[in-house]
């Protein structure tokens, strides 16, 4: 079995895997956070866009998307997205613990659970110290996180596989409470050959967040439970995260 890093074999059927997230959805409830608080909004970076998917829409919604991924290979695929509906490409590779970029941004985005990659507390505030010097005074930062309950419920020893058109993909996902990692396993078989992703996945609780931001150049203005405007707790399974940089 041969060892990748993760999102690289992963990308070419990371769209068929990711088919049940509704990305309308998300362009939607995004689009509302920024009318909720008054944003207005044209340039995004989305961090950690992945295939694209999101950024597409949100471009078809008007925005001016730069997307930023650690995944060369996800990139690639956004990039051909992009090419063929005729729109603008603008992506980069780039840790967002080291933002390469100078440019300023009316809103940051860093979805579904991208920012839970952050392994530690250095790490994490290191990535919203960066965040800060590519997002312009009075704009938002919106991520959003995956709660000890998800990984409670969902990722404790689960296990799924499916055949995707002649590639066949297993995610073997196991949850240790302890440290609060999440390990999710990603073997996929093609051509007689079996490659293996190793992804791990820092949960933080909310109160750690909220005092790692509190150092930080942002100020909190909602934390909301999953896709609506009530308040987020540990009792939610996903919480977003809406912060504004200090003028």
């Amino acid at each position: 079995m041969i060892n990748y890093q993760p999102y690289a074999k992963l990308a070419e059927i990371y769209d068929r895997v990711m088919n049940h997230v509704n990305y309308d959805e998300w362009a939607q409830y995004i689009s509302s956070i920024f009318n909720r608080f008054g944003i207005k909004v044209k340039n995004i970076l989305e961090i950690a866009c992945g295939t694209g998917s999101l950024a597409l829409l949100l471009q078809r919604h008007g925005y001016n998307i730069t997307g930023m991924d650690l995944s060369p290979d996800m990139l690639k695929v956004a990039e051909s997205k992009f090419k063929q509906n005729g729109l603008p490409l603008h992506f980069f590779a780039a840790d967002m613990t080291s933002i390469p970029m100078k440019k300023e941004f009316d809103a940051v985005l860093c979805m579904y659970d991208s920012i839970n990659y952050l392994k530690d507390p250095a790490e994490f505030k290191k990535a919203v110290e960066e965040i800060s010097k590519v997002t312009k005074y009075g704009s938002l930062f919106i991520f959003d996180v995956c709660t000890l309950k998800n990984s409670q419920i969902f990722f404790s020893h689960n296990s799924i596989s499916e055949d995707l058109s002649g590639i066949k993909y297993e995610r073997k996902c196991c949850f240790n409470e302890t440290k609060r990692i999440q390990e999710n396993f990603f073997i996929i078989e093609q051509n007689g050959e079996r490659f293996i992703e190793t992804h791990f996945q820092k949960i933080y609780m909310l109160e750690e967040i909220i005092d790692m931001i509190s150092y930080s150049s942002f100020d909190i203005i909602g934390i909301f439970d999953d896709m609506s405007f009530s308040s987020g707790s540990e009792d939610s399974e996903r919480v977003h995260f809406i912060l504004q940089k200090k003028i």
